[in-house]
């Protein structure tokens, strides 16, 4: 098994810089604690407080250990949230927190990085031989040089050029007709969208990626842009 690798300076803002930061905001807040006890919206203010009321050297201590405990905190959250991508002898595995996606060498005709939604939403689309969408997995990715490198010595098909059917994209806005025309929408198709639009609307990832799932088994490949939903066949 082979494991796509993250970026040195990745692993060194979460692995030190977060428990650095930490440990600075916990000397910070000791610093400037006087001023900042009359501040009741303070997140967790009564723990605080209390920390702040131990005699010297504790509070000190209390402040500085409860920001490094915070930095910690913030890295396995970082680290849980990661996409590790691996490649497993004929397999392509994906995993994001504890989601697990897998799709067979022979079953896949290209993989590429949607990198258009920022640094944190990144995707990973894998289509099968026939364009249609196997499925997509969101989230911080490793460099795309490195994926391109693992999958590419491994055999799989990789893109760099982007969305090779970035094209054939329509906006779905509801009312479509449905009328299983072989570039229209299949039945039963508009009442996913549109519930998957209000997944949207409530950043319920969640339930807007099992919506996909659905729609990809009508044979709908979705892209979204601002919230919006974009269709093709």
């Amino acid at each position: 098994m082979v494991t796509v690798k993250r970026s040195f300076w990745d692993l060194a803002l979460v692995c030190a810089g977060f428990p650095v930061l930490g440990t600075g905001l916990g000397l910070l807040t000791h610093r400037f604690w006087d001023w900042l006890d009359g501040l009741d919206w303070l997140p967790m203010h009564g723990l605080v407080r209390w920390v702040g009321g131990w005699p010297e050297p504790w509070a000190l201590v209390g402040f500085t250990g409860g920001g490094l405990a915070l930095g910690l905190a913030l890295t396995a959250s970082a680290f849980w949230g990661y996409t590790v991508i691996r490649v497993d002898g004929d397999e392509l595995v994906v995993r994001r927190g504890d989601r697990t996606k897998r799709a067979p060498r022979a079953a896949i005709g290209t993989v590429w990085a949607d990198e258009s939604g920022g640094l944190l939403s990144k995707e990973l689309v894998v289509l099968g031989r026939d364009g249609t969408e196997l499925w997509r997995v969101r989230g911080d990715l490793p460099p795309r040089d490195n994926i391109r490198d693992v999958l590419t010595a491994h055999g799989f098909p990789w893109r760099d050029g982007g969305d090779p059917h970035a094209s054939s994209y329509r906006r779905w806005v509801e009312g479509l007709p449905e009328d299983d025309a072989p570039d229209g929408l299949p039945r039963g198709a508009n009442a996913l969208l549109a519930a998957r639009q209000r997944a949207l609307g409530r950043d319920d990832h969640d339930d807007a990626d099992a919506l996909r799932q659905e729609l990809a088994r009508l044979g709908i490949s979705l892209r979204d842009e601002r919230k919006r939903q974009y269709w093709r066949r």
